[in-house]
């Protein structure tokens, strides 16, 4: 009976139980006082109704003040010791709901200090374990964060256990626990994955290297995939990529341009021969005959000659776009030569980036700084960078003699660096595509080098950085309703509306959520846009959430972003506070998203009334009070307040739903469900 009945109501059992039990021995005792007496029956007929309701009424005032003042203050309390078990809640316990209950509050209060001071004592104890690792964790992030190549580690079923920035560049919006799918195309991947098995049964374990395009066709990658094993078990994969794009478009250019060399020069040198051939094979050739085939060879030749001098063109581009060039920051290049150059250097507009090179340009700058000072009668050098539409002119300005253009040849046919051979200044210059030139003017002297402009990396410091490994995540995966909650990957979210009524017309004006994974909320990799509703937002509703028309003006419509959303979503389980209306504006424009949302939903109004039957009180701003969880006034009633909110209270309750019993997704799902008659009669 304790499985199947709550507390409350065996208390009402009970007390209905004393009220008939009552009523049967009043009726008993009438009937024996009416044997043994007698008299008129009626009135011990009405000597009984009067004390049989007497009785009843009084035992339901009995029952009702112990349901109030006993059951109630009980079951919350024992929700309040049990949440404090199961999650980490610092708020007080309220002794005023139990104020009838004599000791039993203030013995909850202290069992709820002892608690706070076993996971205060256990917090230190893990503290020093926990600076060790994460010493190690700085040291692995810095050592992987920047390699050069993409480095991405996968299950066995390729989900994302980890990625550096490298293959977060190349591959975009990457996250723990998404499928590999989703960035790449996984074919070659795969058959270079049998490959691996087929050669690790041989003995032998070398890294298979496979090309494939990205999901989207836009690039191409050359990777290296290698086994992560334990033992005999595989825990997944290491994936390591390289952007091919370029080189494969070098070399596709490449040859096209040898190709078209060949045709282009093929006609006009035939000609050419031909004419030749007819010159030298008849002397007395007429005056006019022969200035008309003087006139084709002409014209032959300066065909030939513009068809070289666009092939080099197009050359000297393919040869740039293969350099290795990257971002570099001209702050950079002027701290280097302030570093190798024993001249006071005053600098400006070091904050530009540029396309290139950077060892090779300082090496060049540092050529002309020093031949400069070497002849003696200059000085007030100054480095400059201005930036002049696609370009950032790098400039050294310095007062007194001007510079010989022999000079500078001179210093720039130098070899650049024992690491570089014999490349020089002028393989620099021919290899960026550039000149360098000297010019006069108000400033006095100076030498211009212009180079291509980039944009700032794009992942500044202060930027919020995305958890971009965990090597907890499950390696196997089985039916998803099977799952424990721990272990499955959730996306919480929430919108705004013009309405309350989905099926009357209102529509979403911003979405936003964020990722739960393995236990972990990932504020670095949150979701959140307006949409374009299309129709004018109600001013009630401004007030609610603050969206106006002049907000949405810009921004996607429903289209772009529930197909950016949809794929935000990919393999996680939804979860919303009162998830039923969040879910039928998402389920209404389907059609116009070309994408379903049928992924699992769970709603957290409908757990916290399976978990805490005692009160009608589900509200986010209940439910976030009862963890003890903040909601800064500023971020109630927007997408992405009210989902971080959710995902905080959401975390918490995982603990307290497996203390319950609800341990995997569909046991939460069942709970849901038969809480769905009860969610109708709530506060939400």
């Amino acid at each position: 009976m304790r499985e199947r009945f709550g507390l409350r109501l065996r208390f009402a059992l009970f007390f209905a139980a004393l009220g008939v039990g009552g009523v049967a021995i009043l009726i008993g005792a009438l009937w024996l006082g009416f044997n043994r007496n007698g008299g008129p029956m009626d009135g011990y007929v009405l000597a009984g109704l009067a004390a049989g309701f007497g009785i009843l009424g009084l035992t339901a005032w009995i029952g009702y003040l112990f349901d109030e003042n006993v059951a109630r203050p009980i079951l919350g309390l024992a929700s309040d010791l049990n949440t404090r078990a199961r999650a980490d809640v610092g708020a007080e316990i309220d002794e005023e709901q139990a104020r009838y209950l004599g000791a039993l509050a203030p013995a909850a209060r202290a069992i709820h200090e002892a608690l706070s001071e076993a996971r205060e004592a256990q917090e230190r104890a893990v503290a020093r374990e926990t600076d060790r690792l994460a010493r190690e964790k700085a040291l692995f992030e810095a050592l992987l964060r920047d390699l050069a190549e993409g480095v991405v580690v996968v299950t066995p079923d390729n989900r994302l256990m980890l990625f550096n920035r490298a293959a977060e560049d190349l591959l975009g919006g990457l996250g723990l626990d998404r499928p590999l799918g989703a960035y790449i195309r996984l074919d070659p991947l795969s058959h270079a994955i049998e490959r691996l098995d087929k050669n690790l049964a041989r003995g032998h374990s070398e890294a298979e290297s496979f090309l494939v395009p990205t999901a989207d066709g836009e690039r191409f990658l050359l990777g290296r995939v290698s086994p992560v094993l334990s033992g005999d078990d595989r825990l997944g994969h290491v994936l390591i990529f390289h952007d091919a794009t370029e080189d494969l478009q070098a070399h596709a250019d490449r040859d096209h341009l040898f190709n078209t060399l060949m045709e282009d020069v093929r006609r006009p040198a035939a000609a050419i021969g031909a004419v030749l051939d007819v010159l030298q094979s008849d002397a007395d050739i007429p005056p006019k005959t022969r200035a008309t085939f003087d006139a084709a060879m002409n014209e032959e030749l300066s065909r030939l000659f513009n068809c070289l001098r666009d092939m080099d063109a197009r050359h000297g581009k393919i040869t740039t776009r293969h350099w290795p060039m990257s971002k570099v920051a001209a702050d950079d290049i002027f701290e280097g030569l302030k570093a190798r150059i024993d001249l006071p250097l005053q600098t400006d507009g070091g904050a530009h980036f540029l396309r290139c090179d950077g060892f090779a340009i300082m090496e060049v700058m540092a050529r002309v700084v020093q031949g400069l000072s070497q002849e003696g009668g200059r000085d007030g050098f100054a480095l400059r960078a201005e930036r002049h539409g696609n370009e950032v002119w790098l400039s050294l300005q310095w007062q007194g003699a001007e510079v010989r253009e022999s000079d500078l040849d001179a210093w720039l046919k130098q070899p650049l660096s024992e690491s570089y051979g014999a490349y020089s200044g002028r393989d620099v210059l021919e290899g960026h595509r550039t000149e360098i030139w000297s010019e006069t003017g108000g400033y006095g002297h100076r030498i211009v080098l212009p180079l291509e402009a980039s944009g700032a990396p794009a992942l500044a410091s202060e930027d919020v950085r995305p958890e971009f490994y965990d090597f907890n995540l499950p390696t196997n995966v089985g039916e998803v309703a099977e799952r424990k909650l721990a272990d499955l990957s959730f996306v919480v979210f929430d919108t705004e509306t013009t309405g309350l009524a989905p099926s009357g017309g209102d529509k979403i004006v911003q979405i936003a959520g964020v990722r739960i994974v393995n236990g972990r909320i990932l504020r670095g990799e949150v979701f959140d846009t307006l949409v374009n509703p299309g129709c004018a937002i109600p001013p009630a509703s401004t007030k609610v959430h603050g969206i106006s028309d002049d907000m949405v003006t810009e921004a996607p419509d429903i289209v772009s972003a529930g197909q950016a959303f949809h794929r935000y979503c990919e393999g996680g389980v939804l979860v919303a506070h009162n998830a039923p209306f969040d879910m039928a504006f998402l389920r209404r424009d389907e059609s116009l998203i070309g994408q379903q949302f049928d992924h699992p939903v769970l709603c957290t109004v409908l757990l916290s009334a399976a978990l805490y039957e005692h009160t009608g009180e589900h509200t986010l701003d209940a439910l976030a009070e009862r963890f003890g969880v903040t909601i800064p006034p500023e971020l109630r009633h927007t997408a992405l307040g009210d989902a971080m909110a959710t995902a905080e209270v959401f975390l918490q309750m995982i603990g307290v739903m497996q203390a319950a019993g609800i341990d995997t997704l569909g046991d939460a799902i069942s709970a849901g469900q038969r809480m769905t008659k009860i969610r109708k009669a709530q506060d939400y």
